[in-house]
């Protein structure tokens, strides 16, 4: 049986030596250790549906795929990057 250590035992160290040391040292051998009950979750989002000429969808799917990003991430990237215009000039203008 492996003796228990303490994470208080756990020297402080930079962000490449912790690196190294989890890559070498499991959680459970540490005495008093569980798993923590944080969850994280994505803020809620609405789904919009738009028609567009087959024209359009034919340009979007060349850049997807020339891109290599689905369809729905190209055209969601395309409208945050609108947005994002949108509220720099709205910024300025206040």
């Amino acid at each position: 049986m492996k003796k228990s250590k303490k994470v208080s035992d756990i020297p402080p160290m930079s962000d490449e030596d912790l690196e190294k040391f989890w890559d070498g040292n499991e959680p459970e051998d540490f005495k008093g250790w569980q798993e923590g009950t944080l969850k994280f979750k994505r803020p809620p989002k609405k789904l919009v549906q738009l028609r567009l000429e087959p024209r359009d969808i034919r340009i979007i799917d060349r850049e997807s795929k020339r891109s290599g990003i689905d369809r729905a991430q190209l055209v969601r990237s395309w409208v945050k990057e609108k947005i994002r215009r949108i509220e720099t000039i709205g910024a300025h203008l206040k």
